[in-house]
């Protein structure tokens, strides 16, 4: 919206004057009034309409609770980066308030009255997660729309967009990605049209991207056009300060019926999970109070997170997963990591996200499951259906 204004005839107008150049030399301007009124019913109309979609950030800085000194730390930087628009990456385990912190920078930004658009990388096929990202013209592909369909990135356009699990993302998307990134431009699939956008980028992870550029798996070029900014959410178990003033917030008038040694228990569960395990600890106890069981059983050793939660060792724990995994491989697809992950807590294994993965790659490097991208997740291989029934 132009800054500057004038009165007339008592109505409010902004006005943008732009000069009228001929070879460098500048002939006039040109005027142009707005009615200040008109602005806004169009800026209160924008944003009805991008509520109405969902593309529009709920939580702002007041909602993260905290009083640790490490989140004090984060949401100070945070703060100051919201007024930029430089490219961020927030980093952090699973569970640990990435995407929140991400609507935070955006609703404290000067592009709070656009959209916001969120979308999981690690949640959609690669082909449908780029037709998702850059949108395509009519009759791209079989099953196109007639009339094209326009990508998060332009529908983002003036506002923010986070890329949440970047990480996962494969290399094709990866150096379309960076185009985005170094040259503010998008073109459809099936069009041969370069379309500027005026969009901020916040991309989030709970991998280590350095050990994936390492490895070969993620784009160094990328990474560093991502990591402009990096602001790291710390997990639960390092900011401890923060579980009972959370835990309190979840739980409303029934955090005053906990006891002294149920917030002791609270406080000195390492919290794999982080505030998404808390927030589930809350409602369990909300439903039926009392808190999990995890919470009275913890993992033998409280100096890392994401390890299971009962007394059962490594191995048992490998061979369940091995069995969840042979009940859920089908011809053309396998189970995802979270739906494994679920019914591990299920069975009453509790195991972080790191660990799985950790778990996962040592299993395929023994050559007993393979791993795939997108829907295909993870199946389970001859060697390792041998492995179980040799059991």
């Amino acid at each position: 919206m132009p800054k500057d204004g004038t009165m007339l005839n008592g109505i409010q107008y902004f006005i943008e004057k732009t000069p009228i150049m001929l070879l460098d030399e500048v002939m006039g301007y040109y005027i142009v009034f707005q009615n200040e009124k008109d602005l806004r019913d169009i800026e209160i109309t924008a944003k009805k309409l991008f509520e109405k979609k969902g593309l529009y950030a709920k939580y702002n800085f007041s909602d993260i609770i905290h009083v640790s000194p490490a989140m004090k730390e984060c949401i100070k930087t945070a703060r100051t980066v919201s007024l930029t628009d430089h490219t961020v990456l927030i980093t952090g385990e699973s569970g640990t308030g990435k995407e929140l912190l991400a609507q935070s920078i955006h609703n404290y930004s000067q592009r709070n009255k656009m959209p916001f658009v969120a979308i999981n990388c690690a949640a959609l096929p690669e082909s449908l997660l780029e037709s998702e990202l850059f949108g395509y013209e009519s009759g791209s592909f079989t099953g196109a729309k007639k009339s094209g369909k326009l990508g998060l990135f332009e529908q983002a356009n003036g506002g923010t967009i986070l890329l949440d699990e970047i990480g996962d993302i494969s290399p094709h998307l990866q150096s379309r990605l960076l185009r985005v990134l170094q040259e503010r431009q998008i073109m459809r699939i099936g069009s041969d049209r370069m379309i500027n956008i005026d969009t901020r980028i916040i991309a989030a992870t709970n991998r280590d991207l350095v050990s994936e550029v390492d490895k070969g798996n993620f784009r160094r070029d990328l990474y560093y056009r991502l990591n402009v900014i990096t602001l790291r959410i710390e997990p639960l178990r390092n900011r401890r300060e923060d579980i009972l003033p959370l835990i309190s917030n979840f739980l409303g008038p029934k955090y005053n019926q906990i006891s002294d040694s149920d917030k002791k228990l609270l406080s000195s569960y390492n919290w794999p999970g982080n505030v998404r395990e808390l927030e589930n600890a809350a409602i369990h106890y909300n439903t039926l109070s009392a808190f999990p069981g995890c919470l009275t059983n913890p993992p033998h050793s409280s100096s890392e997170a994401g390890k299971a939660s009962n007394s059962t060792d490594i191995l048992s724990v490998e061979s369940s997963i091995l069995k969840i995994i042979m009940e859920n491989t089908q011809l053309y697809h396998g189970i995802g990591r979270m739906q494994l992950n679920t019914q591990l807590k299920f069975m009453g294994i509790h195991i972080g996200d790191s660990s799985l993965r950790n778990v996962l790659q040592d299993l395929q490097e023994k050559g007993l499951i393979t791993k795939g991208k997108g829907r295909s997740g993870t199946k389970i291989t001859e060697v390792g259906i041998r492995k179980i029934t040799e059991k």
